[in-house]
């Protein structure tokens, strides 16, 4: 038996093509339990389901779909109850593009990985950064490397535990710690009419970033691992002084 147990899980469902590959990388080093989305849930950020009744299919050993979960879902049920106290570190992927800025807030991957780490599991969300270009292989490597330092470094039980955010470009230079840069986009509803009614979607492309000298966009377009280590207490503390008026009013 090996010495560590990780939780895999991701938001692009049991059919996403980066799960195979960092199944097989991390499976050399420790036991791997995954449990995933049986459809992709890209955008679905950190929702839940609290009232549905979810259907768990097994796979293949140690390999479940949370039919209908989300993979905040996923995470929450595999450490409070199908897994419970055997995991030592979460790991949500491979994403099948980018999540660099306030992308973080939005994916799917992401909200597993930080799941992990409000339940006190070391977690890491992982991403191959070149949707043209995935070289999941590769990425699942430099994930590996990556899992094994966390491993090494952090143990489970304080909440909220470690939660990093790693973006992986092919054949990278290196690795950059760095903070979230800014993204723009030029986002829009669009509308579609047909004889059953009118029908809206959101659209958008990327633009531009901003502030982003030293951040994950830099890291990444200079060919390094971004990886930023993500603060799960949301609060604003710079504002608290500035906004102590409010007890006066």
């Amino acid at each position: 038996m090996k010495k560590y147990n990780i939780l895999i899980s991701n938001d692009d469902g049991i059919n996403g093509p980066g799960l195979k590959p960092l199944m097989k990388e991390l499976s050399s080093f420790a036991n791997i339990y995954v449990i995933v989305p049986k459809h992709e849930m890209s955008g679905t950020s950190h929702s839940i389901h609290l009232k549905k009744w979810l259907k768990l299919e097994k796979n293949k050993n140690n390999i479940y779909i949370l039919v209908g979960g989300t993979p905040a879902d996923c995470v929450k049920y595999a450490l409070y109850s199908f897994f419970k106290d055997k995991i030592d570190l979460v790991v949500a992927g491979i994403n099948t593009c980018a999540n660099l800025a306030q992308d973080v807030v939005y994916s799917g991957t992401v909200a597993a990985a930080r799941e992990g780490a409000y339940l006190g599991i070391p977690s890491m969300s992982v991403s191959a950064s070149d949707e043209q270009n995935p070289c999941y292989e590769q990425t699942a490597k430099a994930a590996l490397k990556i899992a094994k330092t966390v491993l090494k470094k952090e143990k489970k039980g304080g909440r909220p535990a470690l939660c990093l955010n790693i973006n992986i470009p092919p054949n990278y230079k290196g690795i950059k710690v760095v903070p979230l840069g800014i993204r723009c986009y030029d986002e829009s509803v669009i509308e579609k009419k047909t004889k059953k009614g009118t029908y809206f979607k959101l659209a958008g492309r990327f633009i531009s970033g901003k502030k982003n000298k030293k951040s994950d966009i830099d890291a990444i377009e200079q060919g390094y691992i971004s990886v930023t280590p993500l603060e799960l207490d949301q609060t604003g503390f710079s504002k608290i002084k500035t906004y102590k008026i409010l007890e006066r009013i």
